[in-house]
């Protein structure tokens, strides 16, 4: 583990004091799941976006964030964004996936 110091607002603060009081956490604790929370959901919206721009393929896109296939392309409907995929890149994934399981 790796000790890392920030200023933050009040109300920030008493946010994560709201978030230790309901999960009974100490702060340190508290603050460690709220960022791993926030970083997950970067990493999905960040994903999410490069799949929208067609700069990465739908498995990449549920490698980078985290996800099942199932668990993106559902995210992908509830945001309605479509689904495209090419035969090519279904290759790639079917390839991706079995390399990943090797």
């Amino acid at each position: 583990m790796k000790n890392i110091a920030s200023r933050i607002h009040k109300e920030l603060e008493a946010d994560i004091e709201e978030f230790m009081k309901e999960r009974g956490l100490d702060k340190s604790s508290a603050i460690r799941i709220i960022l791993q929370i926030g970083i997950a959901e970067w990493k999905k919206n960040r994903a999410i976006e490069l799949y929208k721009i067609k700069r990465i393929t739908l498995w990449k896109a549920s490698q980078m964030a985290g996800l099942s296939l199932r668990e993106i392309i559902e995210e992908l409907n509830r945001r309605k964004i479509p689904i495209n995929v090419t035969t090519q890149e279904i290759i790639e994934d079917i390839k991706a996936a079995s390399e990943a399981e090797s």
